[in-house]
């Protein structure tokens, strides 16, 4: 009896063993880049690359192609996020329970992407699921939250999931055209950023047994409005092929007369003139940032009783120079990608928990008609409505919270989800349509009753719950 219990004992710990591969050894996880070899490491039969380099970049010029490298870079542990204010949400004790952020180390070479795949160099064109993090324009990171994790999604779906850091705030969006064709890009740096990226994608994501004429690219909040801007901008059309903006409809940019104007003061503050402005590039960042703000009050301030910028406030975010950022959803700017299948949605209580959201879906509903109108390609929309169970449900089906449903990371978000049981259905059907979205252009899963296109009619809307999903119409 004791030795058939020891045999069976064995035989499970024999299993276990097998099934949590773990493997960080150069020999079996170096991959080939057009720059260089890079090694990762094997977590469960799912091969993880952090902090690559896509680019390298001058403060407030555009990206260029990185360094190549000799050897086998090691590629093992995330990279350097942009510099950016303090993260005040530690001071709140439930906060940083809920979110467990990761704000990463800060330097302004940034430019790093990190890969998560099933396989490299096996000859596989697996759809490419490309992230950009929430923050707005002004903070945040690839890393930011364990929801954030591509594992799950690419063992799961087979795909490859790739998320990024770019320039932000000051770094990204400062807007010194005033001072002379030098600076005519810096106002967009942020999302060229992004652009390059993509484009390093491109040319190297085969390597990473991913299909570069299968590149989904998709984002939450801020990340959302990137996804937005990127459907506008001439430069990054070709470089995916679907889009899915989640919370993040926010549709008009910052005109250049406004973005200008804090430039110039920007530069003012910091004692700089258009014959010394080129020392801006070695003021220290916290000097920078400080002076930014100072601009930003005061115009704010003198334009208190007019809208500015998005229509909310002056703050950092694409800037209308007519050339590289066009408009977003304006101007008919939406119409370079308009043969592009668009996934659109946001949560049930966004920022007004525990309310029903009378801010954000408005805008999905308009993003949408507008996509509808002016597109050739099939128009999805979703509400979350989940309300998660942890903090005794106070957060409910809050901004954020759809994230970890959709890289099927319930378990891991546990904080963020509650990870019930019936939570952890819910994240394998939200995941399984983003999966078959990245491969098809279309959402519609096991699990999940059936998903029409959205039209201006009808409104129809996958509503995400548990324990069961709905489709909605207008009312």
């Amino acid at each position: 009896m004791k030795t058939t219990l020891l045999s069976i004992l064995m035989l499970v710990i024999s299993s276990i063993a097998e099934a949590q591969v773990f493997d960080s050894s150069t020999k079996a996880t170096a991959a080939q880049t057009k720059y260089g070899q890079v090694a990762g490491y094997i977590e469960n039969d799912v091969y993880t690359y952090k902090g690559i380099p896509y680019a390298k970049a001058e403060r407030f010029m555009p990206a260029k192609e990185p360094d190549a490298w000799q050897g086998v870079r090691s590629s093992r542990h995330w990279g350097p996020v942009c510099p950016q204010a303090k993260n005040n949400g530690w001071r709140s004790d439930g906060n940083a329970f809920f979110y467990q952020w990761n704000d990463g180390w800060q330097s302004e070479d940034c430019l790093r992407l990190n890969i998560w795949t099933k396989g490299i160099a096996d000859g596989k064109r697996r759809p490419v699921l490309f992230w950009l993090h929430g923050g707005g324009y002004t903070s945040g990171n690839g890393q930011e939250h364990p929801g954030y994790d591509g594992r799950n999604l690419a063992d799961k779906g087979d795909v490859v999931v790739v998320t990024i850091n770019h320039r932000l705030n000051v770094l990204g969006f400062l807007d010194l055209s005033a001072f002379g064709d030098k600076y005519k890009e810096s106002a967009n740096v942020g999302m060229t950023d992004i652009v390059a990226a993509l484009k390093w994608v491109k040319e190297n994501i085969a390597y990473f047994g991913g299909d570069p004429d299968c590149v989904t690219i998709f984002g939450q909040s801020g990340g959302g409005g990137k996804v937005s801007t990127l459907l506008c901008m001439p430069s990054a059309q070709g470089l995916f092929h679907r889009a899915m903006i989640m919370s993040g409809s926010f549709l008009g940019s910052t005109p250049q007369s406004e973005a200008r104007e804090v430039g110039e003061l920007t530069a003012w503050y910091l004692g700089l003139t258009t014959q010394t402005i080129d020392s801006i590039q070695h003021v220290s960042y916290d000097k920078l940032l400080e002076a930014s703000n100072k601009a930003f009050r005061e115009i704010s301030q003198r334009n208190r009783n007019k809208k500015i910028g998005h229509g909310i406030r002056l703050g950092w975010g694409p800037v209308n120079d007519g050339d590289i950022m066009p408009g977003i959803f304006e101007n008919g700017s939406e119409r370079k990608s308009k043969n592009i299948p668009l996934l659109i949605g946001s949560t049930l209580n966004e920022f007004s928990t525990p309310k029903t959201d009378a801010m954000v879906r408005p805008a999905v509903i308009q993003q949408a008609s507008i996509r509808c109108q002016e597109g050739d390609a099939p128009v999805y929309v979703y509400l979350s409505a989940y309300q998660t169970p942890t903090l005794d449900g106070h957060n409910h089906a809050c901004h954020n919270s759809d994230i970890p449903f959709f890289f099927n990371n319930v378990l891991k978000s546990a904080q963020m989800t509650g990870a019930t049981k019936e939570g952890i259905a819910l994240g394998e059907k939200m995941s399984s349509a983003l999966i078959n979205f990245a491969r098809t252009g279309n959402p519609n899963a096991k699990g999940l009753p059936k998903w029409p296109v959205f039209t201006p009619e009808t409104e129809a809307t996958m509503r995400f719950d548990a324990p069961k999903c709905e489709v909605i119409y207008k009312k």
